[in-house]
């Protein structure tokens, strides 16, 4: 048996062509980008709910986590600027709950999930070298925000699809995430319990407790219009955007005086925030996202080309 398969094995024509272009590909990045074909998605979200606010901390840590050839921005890139505030960056934490979402991939084939819950962790960064985005307040890159995904989790399989066909890096399917909000008084706008928890052996694993000021369209009236671009780079120095306009969005000034970022022993965001239970540090805020319904699109997770 082993003759017979080696004789075959031997006799295998080799075909020139390929054996020219295996050749030229040896060390080549570029041969190894055109075998992963990354492609667009427009993403719908139906009134979603979100808790969002930063964390103070060293940003020679923050810029550790990220990429070559991209800047984490300083508190004092941002306008926070005091003694120390050069060495010091934000660790941003944010957490959704939605009715729905829908996803168009490049091919039209349209995925609706119900009830998901998203979970990302990120840092602001300077996107002057980065492409033009389909979102943008100059017709490049310009964006209210700009936060680099260090973690980005997500219950919805639709959205991880579109997240992964787009080359979007650091990201997991997770469809243990919890994300519960029990009203406190229903007969006054006042707070609501928030109990977010992302299971599993991430390195970005964290939970979020505490009582939060709601914010919905009945308890704050009058939204704000703005652009969020969450920003990725692989191996290869391809860039990936989830490029978001968000229209109409409830935001209070603070998520509430006892909410609080866990997280687990010996994990990255542990490590980062140099406690196991941190408050927002340096911002926080509640916020309701309304919607008619599915059908317009408020987010491109786009593949953009390489980082300039």
């Amino acid at each position: 048996m082993t003759t017979s398969m080696t004789t075959k094995i031997r006799r295998a024509a080799i075909n020139p062509r390929t054996a020219l272009i295996g050749a030229l590909c040896l060390g080549v990045t570029a041969c190894h980008n055109n075998q992963i074909k990354l492609s667009n998605s427009d993403v719908d979200f139906s009134n979603c709910r979100e808790i969002a606010g930063g964390i103070v901390v060293a940003k020679a840590d923050l810029q550790s986590q990220v990429p070559d050839g991209i800047t984490v921005n300083s508190l004092t890139d941002m306008g926070f600027v005091f003694e120390g505030s050069d060495d010091q960056g934000m660790l941003i934490v944010r957490s959704l709950s939605c009715e729905a979402i829908q996803v168009t991939d490049s091919k039209d084939r349209v995925r609706t999930d119900n009830n998901v819950a998203f979970v990302h962790v990120g840092t602001p960064i300077n996107v002057s070298n980065l492409p033009a985005t389909t979102y943008s307040n100059d017709s490049v890159n310009g964006a209210d925000f700009n936060i680099y995904a260090l973690s980005y989790q997500t219950s919805s399989p639709a959205y991880f699809g579109a997240m992964k066909r787009a080359g979007m890096q650091n990201i997991d399917l997770n469809e243990g995430i919890v994300n519960e909000l029990t009203d406190n008084d229903p007969n006054t706008c006042s707070t609501a319990n928030l109990k977010v928890n992302v299971p599993g052996e991430s390195q970005y694993a964290l939970g979020i407790t505490g009582d939060v000021v709601e914010a919905t369209a009945e308890c704050h009236v009058g939204g704000a219009d703005f652009i969020a671009n969450w920003w990725s780079v692989d191996k290869h120095d391809r860039v990936t955007a989830l490029s978001n306009e968000v229209i109409d969005q409830t935001f209070t000034d603070t998520a509430g005086p006892d909410v609080f970022v866990v997280t687990n022993d010996g994990t990255t965001i542990n490590e980062l925030i140099g406690t196991n239970r941190s408050a927002f540090t340096g911002f926080s805020g509640s916020g309701y996202i309304p919607s008619e319904g599915l059908g317009n699109v408020d987010m491109v997770a786009e593949a953009l080309g390489p980082l300039n």
